[in-house]
């Protein structure tokens, strides 16, 4: 794209979000699935170990891969203990332009990635992934054992741990933000405490942890091949065997 086309194209961009002083643009949403976009998924070690303790299991579906595990250090303890990380392409970002030009990212979406939570014989998973930055609320579709559940159930509030950081020069977008204190909603606690067949004792355990970090970075290099941006449907969990 020459350079004068470009300058047409933000130039059309800019005055559709412009057309009153101090207004805002309307949502600019991009395809991310081509590039190196990621969110990264860390739990944190309270909730990572009182999950296990109630026997309950993580994998990766989809477009998640597992990582090598992180590492978080406990003050209190004055240890340093191993943490699981999962990676969700980012396929999807949402922006604005202000009328001020700072760009702010409102929204990303990790279409097709996929947490599955195993216990025992019975499983909840969590696919296609959004992070609403306006809102401060992390969405996913809910699957128990393997039947949807609920569409864009909310899952996560969240802080912002490391603010944001974006550019969209040349219409390619650049940002890194990373998200921490991730607390289960209400409705969270309902799906994964009902899927799991948790002891009601100990549900309200599940609303003071926190979850851990979502670290997202968002680059101009290529990903190849592209994330597969299809949604992940119950089709795509694996079938289980109960007793």
């Amino acid at each position: 794209m020459n350079s004068s086309i470009k300058s047409a194209v933000v130039g059309s961009v800019l005055a559709a979000g412009l057309a009153f002083s101090g207004a805002a643009s309307a949502g600019i949403t991009l395809d991310t699935s081509a590039l190196k976009a990621d969110a990264v998924l860390q739990l944190a070690n309270t909730a990572y170990s009182v999950a296990t303790a109630t026997y309950i299991n993580f994998g990766a579906l989809g477009n998640t891969t597992r990582l090598a595990d992180g590492t978080e250090y406990d003050p209190i303890l004055q240890q340093t203990f191993n943490v699981p990380r999962f990676n969700m392409p980012v396929t999807k970002a949402t922006i604005s332009i202000g009328w001020d030009l700072k760009v702010t990212a409102n929204s990303g979406q990790s279409s097709r990635s996929a947490l599955q939570l195993t216990r025992g014989y019975v499983n909840v998973t969590l696919g296609n992934f959004s992070i609403d930055f306006d809102k401060e609320i992390v969405y996913a579709d809910v699957f128990t054992d393997g039947k949807l559940t609920k569409t864009k159930a909310t899952v996560y509030s969240f802080d912002v741990v490391t603010p944001q950081t974006i550019s969209f020069k040349n219409l390619v977008l650049n940002q890194s933000v990373k998200i921490g204190n991730l607390k289960l909603t209400q409705e969270a606690q309902d799906l994964l405490g009902d899927g799991l067949y948790i002891d009601a004792v100990l549900r309200p355990q599940l609303a003071n942890l926190d979850f851990g970090t979502i670290a997202v970075l968002v680059t101009s290099y290529k990903r190849s091949p592209k994330a597969n941006a299809t949604p992940f449907t119950a089709a795509d969990i694996p079938a289980t065997t109960t007793p």
